[in-house]
């Protein structure tokens, strides 16, 4: 039996006894082989990560930071320009645990070296993507083998002509010298042929080399657009064969000397297209719309789960890794749509890499009718993550706005995290043709009570359902027009 002066010290020894507080920062962290964590030059800027045991208290550079319930922190402050160190001190009891976290910005990007060629000159291109500028907007995507004019040069990009006053710029990385050249003798382009090839209608334009195109799609009218470069339009005739819908007709026409624009009205708004050169040819594939009749149900739909492997994407503030909750987001959704009869393609269902062509490879080779990419935001360098930041969703092609809309709409109903609206953005995952595509932006995994969330187990379930829903309710409204 324990007498009351025995119970007595053991309660005050009990009191005296404390945990030594631990520190993680997740951001700012020095990257593989740096020795310090470099951010961009910004005056103030967030620190991120958690303490353990989460009742101590936090002070970074002596500035109070609360901590969330799980011992996750999440801070923006002033950035010491002069000393480059965050100074992080949490105190448990008497008990005191101190980090220091020196930072630097980042080094400025070595400059291009010159490559000292005379212009005009030829060059046979990789692939890759040609700009409006060095430093504009994505343009033109080069079919790998295409032979182009270069006239100049600047900071590691070259001047490729379109026509009068047109002209893109391609990075050096995607470009093989073929030699000086005073002219290209552009090709001619006959004739065309349209006619059925399965769940497509394929348009034939027999061009004897590759050469820079663009293709875009329009809406009232519904019509797809295809320009050619370099090119001289002798179009005689185009052969129709029986079935081409949605293909209405194909016309052409000449907006510049050197450039030959094909269009293509369709009699349903477009669902999908995709560029092809063989042989002597480039071939525009328009696809058929898919039958809306039960939903879901039937439709081949691609699922992406962003990042994975080495990529880990986001982090947040207590470790979980963006690359796990879009995996866990993908996994959950894929099973409710197989549940409501839809064949999914995950373009990753492990941890596994995948490069982006590589998961639009995928959903291409599948035949997929909808492409959904999953991913979890952060911020960049600068700027405040106390602001209004929520869910947020984007589309690059008009054939996928409504259904984007249709998804985030349902995504604020169900997660109630801020409504950032629909993006329009040139990303990777919303840039293939063939199909409608979205990316969603669920949440921001940098944020405490974000990730809080992420972690809870009906949130995936609430994610699954948001997108589901909004599926069922564009596909009605598509149905229907």
């Amino acid at each position: 039996m324990i007498s009351a002066s025995a119970v007595v010290i053991l309660v005050q020894a009990c009191l005296v006894i404390s945990v030594t507080p631990e520190i993680n920062v997740v951001y700012p962290r020095p990257m593989k082989g740096d020795s310090i964590a470099h951010i961009a030059r910004v005056d103030s800027n967030f620190i991120f990560g958690s303490v353990e045991p989460p009742d101590a208290r936090l002070f970074i550079n002596h500035h109070p930071v609360p901590l969330y319930e799980n011992g996750a922190f999440l801070a923006f402050l002033p950035v010491d320009w002069d000393g480059r160190c965050y100074d992080l001190q949490a105190i448990h009891d008497v008990d005191v645990a101190r980090l220091d976290l020196p930072f630097d910005a980042y080094p400025p990007a070595e400059p291009p070296v010159d490559p000292g060629l005379s212009f005009p000159r030829l060059l046979e291109l990789t692939g890759g993507v040609a700009r409006t500028d060095p430093d504009g907007a994505y343009y033109v995507f080069p079919a790998p083998g295409t032979v182009a004019l270069s006239v100049d040069w600047r900071r590691g990009y070259y001047r490729l002509p379109l026509a009068d006053c047109r002209a893109v710029w391609i990075s050096g990385r995607f470009v093989s010298d073929a030699g000086p050249a005073a002219t290209l003798k552009p090709p001619v382009l006959w004739r065309g042929s349209v006619e059925p090839a399965g769940k497509w209608v394929k348009i034939t334009l027999p061009v004897h080399r590759k050469v820079l195109f663009r293709a875009w799609e329009s809406t009232d009218p519904d019509r797809i657009i295809l320009e050619l470069y370099n090119i001289i339009s002798h179009i005689d005739r185009i052969d129709y064969a029986p079935e081409t819908e949605p293909v209405r007709e194909v016309t052409w026409d000449q907006p510049a000397d050197g450039v030959v624009r094909i269009e293509v009205s369709l009699s349903t708004p477009c669902w999908g297209y995709k560029t092809v050169w063989s042989e002597g040819a480039l071939t525009l594939m328009v696809r058929k719309p898919p039958a809306l009749d039960h939903g879901v149900g039937g439709l081949v739909i691609a699922l992406d789960p962003g990042h994975g492997g080495d990529d880990f994407g986001a982090i947040g503030p207590t470790g979980l890794t963006e690359k796990e909750a879009n995996l866990r987001a993908a996994l959950k959704l894929a099973q409710l749509l197989r549940r409501k009869g839809a064949k999914v393609v995950l373009t990753r269902s492990d941890d596994s890499p995948v490069g982006l062509v590589e998961r639009i490879g995928i959903a291409e080779e599948a035949g997929a009718d909808l492409l959904i990419s999953l991913h979890h935001n952060a911020l960049p360098d600068g700027v405040n993550p106390f602001g209004d930041i929520g869910t947020g969703s984007y589309y690059y092609r008009p054939q996928s706005r409504i259904l984007t809309q249709s998804i985030q709409k349902e995504l604020v109903k169900r997660l109630r995290f801020y409504d950032e609206g629909v993006y329009y953005n040139n990303l990777a995952l919303v840039r293939p043709t063939a199909m409608p595509a979205v990316l969603i932006e669920a949440a921001y995994i940098m944020r405490p009570d974000h990730e809080m969330r992420m972690l809870q187990a009906g949130y995936y379930d609430d994610l699954a359902r948001a997108v589901y829903n909004g599926l069922c309710r564009w596909i009605k409204q598509a149905g229907s027009s």
